[in-house]
């Protein structure tokens, strides 16, 4: 594709360029889309109650939300608004070690000791420990990753979940795939990500349509896919 670097490690220095010249703000984390951040965290936190729902139904399950983790969590925008209200332990991904520390501080003291591990990496280089999470949460991060890349980290993650664990994958998704070489960013089509997922040995247990381009027509078409360990 036009724009985009060959070698992994090329791609993460543009990225990491990209987002060291711009302020730390939702405002940045959303493209300058703010205006759909509520909105956002509210469907977000609608798929995290339906799934705690069916995952309850599991005897052999008695904290379904345990232990989680977000890749790419940027200031923790997600983190603070959504994920630390449903896991007793949250991990933290970023490729910038200042946007950890902000996630941080914009937890609080009273927030801030739910989080247990940092990995301050780039997801194409990240290893987390196996049988670990019960919820692993990548949102607008997995178009860093080509496809070999995305279907290696995709792998590893998977040796991460406990049982019953699930993958959420919240992306940008059209028909029309595109590459965007400002921040060397992929836009995948809805059968590249069935076929990242099947290649990673995971099953696509729910897809779902999310309504952002509703609050704002100018986004891409943006596609939740819930992903579980293959039987």
């Amino acid at each position: 594709m036009e724009g985009e670097l060959s070698n992994v490690d090329e791609r993460v220095v543009v990225t990491k360029q990209y987002y060291t010249s711009r302020a730390p703000t939702i405002d940045t984390m959303l493209g300058g889309y703010s205006v759909v951040h509520e909105s956002d965290i509210q469907e977000s936190e609608q798929l995290l109650k339906t799934l705690f729902r069916v995952r309850k139904t599991c005897q052999e399950i008695t904290h379904c939300f345990h232990s989680g983790v977000q890749l790419g969590c940027g200031i923790g925008r997600v983190t603070k608004h959504l994920l630390v209200k449903y896991f007793n332990r949250i991990d933290i991904n970023d490729l910038l070690p200042e946007y950890i520390e902000q996630t941080k501080l914009n937890l609080g003291e009273d927030l801030v000791d739910k989080v247990d591990k940092t990995y301050c990496c780039s997801i194409a280089d990240l290893i987390v420990d196996k049988s670990r999470y019960d919820v692993i949460w990548t949102q607008w991060v997995l178009g860093y990753l080509d496809a070999d890349s995305a279907v290696q980290l995709l792998k590893r993650l998977k040796l991460s979940l406990k049982k019953h664990g699930l993958i959420i994958l919240k992306d940008n998704c059209s028909d029309q795939p595109e590459f965007d070489p400002d921040d060397q960013y992929y836009v995948r089509s809805p059968l590249q990500f069935y076929d990242v997922a099947h290649r990673s040995g995971l099953t696509v247990v729910k897809d779902q349509r999310s309504r952002l381009k509703q609050v704002v027509r100018e986004l891409l078409p943006i596609r939740i896919f819930v992903l579980a360990n293959s039987r």
